[in-house]
């Protein structure tokens, strides 16, 4: 099972369809976009998701920010669906166990338009918006334009090297059923730089808790990253010279049949 799946009652809502309907909520609280489906057909003959352009968007996020209004009643008064069947479980991170004060367990879902849809900001939520490819936003991190959090590099760069968006929606689809291990980073330090290693590298634990701190922090401290990494057989790591440049390294089956955070993906996608 998918760990950003798991339901701890019987009496909650399946995570499967909570995630993805909160997921669809925050789009249109904080942006405006709405993903619908009709309740007759639910998925999409090419798995891609529609956007309903409201005429009175802002009088309806204003409503459901403010818990006038909820979600539900938003679509019963519009007669229309949540999009969840074509809405795609991607990725889960955890922040690391080393920033306690505050931390985010985040599921990542997929959504392929074939337009792009008006964004209308919630003011409160959104301090900027803007649209380009997944290459192009690496390097407006790498330039110090805009700072990108670590999950979001990784799934960004991983991203970055599929160029048929008709492919990837296949591949989301089919890779959906097979869920998500849960990704949080261990970190450790080195001479010239810092190191996150995560499921399947060498250097992560095979029974982690998530919530204790890296007794070895500081074993390779005085190490460059590249020392450090010759002296791993299995590697699954972020290694960051710094807040805007990491480099990423996977030598083996990405976890969950995923894309491979390298672009080593062979006939994954050609076979989709």
């Amino acid at each position: 099972m998918s760990y950003a799946a798991r339901t701890e009652s019987t009496d909650l809502l399946d995570r499967n369809l909570s995630l993805r309907l909160c997921a669809l909520r925050e789009a249109f609280e904080e942006l405006g976009v709405l993903l619908v489906t009709d309740d007759q057909k639910q998925k999409t003959e090419n798995g891609f998701s529609k956007c309903l352009q409201l005429p009175d968007v802002n009088s309806w996020q204003q409503k459901i920010h403010d818990g006038t209004a909820s979600f539900q009643e938003l679509h019963t008064a519009l007669g229309t669906v949540p999009d969840v069947f074509n809405l795609y479980e991607w990725s889960c991170w955890l922040t690391p166990a080393m920033f306690r004060k505050r931390r985010f367990e985040t599921a990542f879902y997929l959504a392929v338009l074939n337009e792009m849809p008006a964004i209308h900001p919630e003011p409160h939520e959104v301090q900027e918006y803007f649209w380009d490819t997944p290459a192009a936003l690496l390097e407006a991190h790498h330039a110090e334009k805009i700072w990108l959090a670590p999950p979001q590099t990784y799934e960004l760069t991983r991203l970055s090297f599929v160029y048929d968006i008709d492919q990837l929606v296949r591949f989301a689809d089919k890779r959906n059923r097979k869920g998500s291990t849960l990704l949080c980073p261990i970190q450790y330090n080195a001479a010239d730089g810092v190191i996150f290693v995560l499921p399947g590298d060498d250097l992560y634990p095979a029974d982690y808790d998530y919530l204790s701190d890296n007794a070895d922090l500081d074993k390779y401290g005085e190490q460059t990253r590249e020392a450090i990494r010759k002296q791993a057989k299995r590697l699954h790591r972020v290694e960051h010279k710094d807040l805007h440049h990491q480099a990423f390294f996977l030598n083996q089956q990405p976890l969950d049949d995923h894309l491979h955070v390298q672009g080593l993906n062979g006939n994954l996608l050609q076979n989709q």
